[in-house]
């Protein structure tokens, strides 16, 4: 078990170098009770490309939740879910306080149906080849938000977003082994 401990940790952003006080960023972006007021254009589209993009995360990641052979994917799948599960409220949040329009519905893509069909060793490896890809995206939304946000918030969780994501494809890919 001490593999779900280090998931629960790295995706809740609270693992910080020996847990050196200084090197503590603080409750991460998702503890954040109110968002800061200023924002830009580019923080609106950062929360709504990436509220869609979560809820078909949260799909795959229920999908290899409960499919996945290896206790350490399934696992590394549920705490996915939890994370973008907690993402989506806090930036649907951050939309209804910008006044903002919320995102449509995430897209089930094509994908996602023929992962469906699949099973065991075949299941694992397209399963982990689609979420390290999803993934990957999460971290090119998360870099132009780091590139030319303004709002604080999003700021943050756009840096914990690129940091846990880039963690996630390597005990992805760790899971899976050769």
């Amino acid at each position: 078990m001490p593999y779900a401990a280090a998931v629960v940790l790295l995706l809740g952003g609270c693992g910080t170098a020996e847990n050196d006080p200084e090197n503590d960023p603080g409750p991460g972006p998702v503890a954040t009770a109110a968002v800061s007021g200023d924002f830009s254009p580019i923080d609106v589209q950062f929360a709504q490309q990436l509220v869609p993009h979560h809820r078909e995360g949260i799909e795959l990641a229920r999908l290899g939740a409960v499919r996945a052979q290896r206790p350490e994917l399934r696992t590394l799948a549920e705490a996915i879910v939890a994370t973008q599960q907690d993402e989506v409220i806090l930036l649907t949040g951050w939309l209804a306080t910008w006044k903002q329009d919320p995102p449509g519905p995430a897209a089930s893509s094509k994908e996602l149906a023929a992962l469906r069909k699949t099973s065991g060793v075949a299941f694992e490896r397209r399963f982990v080849t689609l979420l390290s890809t999803h993934q990957s995206e999460a971290i090119a939304l998360a870099r132009t938000e780091s590139e030319g946000g303004r709002n604080r918030d999003a700021l943050a969780l756009a840096k914990q977003i690129q940091l846990s994501r880039t963690a996630e494809i390597e005990q992805l890919r760790t899971a899976l082994g050769p």
